[in-house]
């Protein structure tokens, strides 16, 4: 198992799971791409001072935009913009949106929500889509609305971890005007509204889930199911956010078993419905 896999065990288990049916170049160049969105986001949640983090993912954009071998930490990433030129211009884009990703951001409507997530999922989304087969430009905004729909469920799972790192990523006009950091110390009436706000924010998770999968003929045959997969696994999350009309304080997880009946509830499904094939153009 060569590093990115690696990485991918320990910080992104569902992918890691519904990357088990793609073929192994497929989910190498899928950890690849992964180990590299998963540094950025990592930088831009606070690895560095902020300073010292706005050089270093100003670095990357002018590396990956010349494709410099010589900067450290993006070889693997450049072999791959190589083999797949169109990932290179999502790349770039989402190192800028994870750059604006400061304790600064300032979301006040579900427009701002939107772009937030689009900069920093909705690339993630087209970066795998030609990783993973997809090679006609009508699947592109389904593979962003898959991305979109998997933020909104991180978001609505961290609200707390993101409250106490002094961030909200729920927009400001959905909050009724209440300072949501007193959700911190057990004030019910803010619980409720912020309650409020995360059912409205899985909702709109579930249909950004409905447009992606619609495009899911657009990928490799091979590539599909995994992707299905990884849809299900993901909006599973988002059932267990809320319990008996209260937001979980512990950080939401698919147990292992969960994700294998999802896996056969998907595959069941895919036996009994005809496929959509596409011709590429």
């Amino acid at each position: 198992m060569n590093d990115d896999l690696r990485l991918m065990t320990r910080a992104g288990k569902t992918f890691y799971f519904a990357t088990l049916w793609l073929s192994p170049e497929a989910r190498n160049d899928a950890a690849t791409a992964y180990s590299f969105c998963r540094k950025i986001d990592d930088i831009a949640d606070g690895g560095l001072p902020s300073d010292e983090r706005n050089e270093y993912l100003s670095s990357v954009t002018r590396a990956v935009s010349s494709m410099d071998r010589t900067f450290s930490g993006i070889e693997r990433l450049l072999s791959l913009i190589q083999r797949f030129p169109d990932i290179k211009e999502p790349i770039i884009s989402l190192v800028d949106a994870c750059r604006e990703d400061t304790t600064g951001l300032v979301i006040k409507t579900q427009d701002d929500l939107a772009k937030y997530s689009y900069g920093v999922a909705g690339n993630v989304g087209l970066i795998m889509y030609p990783i993973l087969g997809g090679r006609v430009a009508e699947g592109r905004a389904h593979a962003s609305d898959l991305g979109i729909a998997m933020q909104y469920t991180n978001i609505a799972r961290d609200v707390f971890e993101d409250l106490r790192r002094g961030r909200v990523y729920l927009p400001s006009d959905w909050l009724d005007g209440i300072d949501p950091r007193s959700l911190l110390v057990g004030d019910s009436k803010v619980e409720q509204v912020i309650l409020a706000a995360v059912r409205q924010l899985l909702d709109t998770a579930q249909l950004h889930y409905q447009r992606g999968l619609a495009g899911i003929h657009f990928l490799a045959p091979r590539s599909r199911y995994s992707i299905k997969v990884a849809a299900r696994c993901y909006g599973a999350i988002g059932d267990r956010i809320i319990r008996g009309g209260v937001l979980s304080r512990k950080r939401s997880v698919v147990p292992l078993y969960k994700k294998g009946l999802l896996a056969c509830q998907v595959l069941m499904k895919d036996l009994s419905t005809p496929r959509i094939t596409i011709s590429e153009k």
